[in-house]
């Protein structure tokens, strides 16, 4: 690209950023609030059920995740079990491959309609 152009594009770019700037600053309330606290200058909203840091206190048996609860199985269960033996399997059998059937003139259908809407390429695709 020349370098004409190049100045011109960061030219606007630069009024762009600035205007950005002046218009943020214009927009901003003049005074800043914290959260909680109302536009007009009234008292801050007041939390009911809210506690200090301070006076949490955690032990240590609170810390600690909870292990896992492990349900026991009721001894009918285990008694009904027999224990099981290994029975040898056969290896699979694989099936020899098939050849691809060859389609007769009626079931290529779709495949001529599709060959007349699309035009062939001019060139080639590499």
């Amino acid at each position: 690209m020349p370098r004409s152009v190049l100045r011109v594009v960061a030219v606007i770019l630069a009024i762009c950023a600035v205007g950005g700037f002046v218009l943020g600053v214009r927009g901003a309330p003049e005074r800043a609030r914290l959260p909680g606290e109302s536009a007009t200058g009234g008292p801050a909203l007041q939390a009911t059920d809210a506690q200090p840091l301070d006076n949490l206190v955690l032990t240590p048996s609170e810390l600690e995740p909870e292990p896992p609860k492990v349900e026991e199985k009721p001894e009918e269960k285990v008694e009904e079990l027999a224990p099981v033996t290994p029975v040898p399997v056969a290896p699979p059998v694989t099936p020899a491959p098939k050849a691809p059937a060859v389609p007769s003139a009626d079931e290529d259908r779709v495949g001529d309609l599709i060959d007349g809407l699309t035009p062939p390429p001019e060139q080639p695709p590499y």
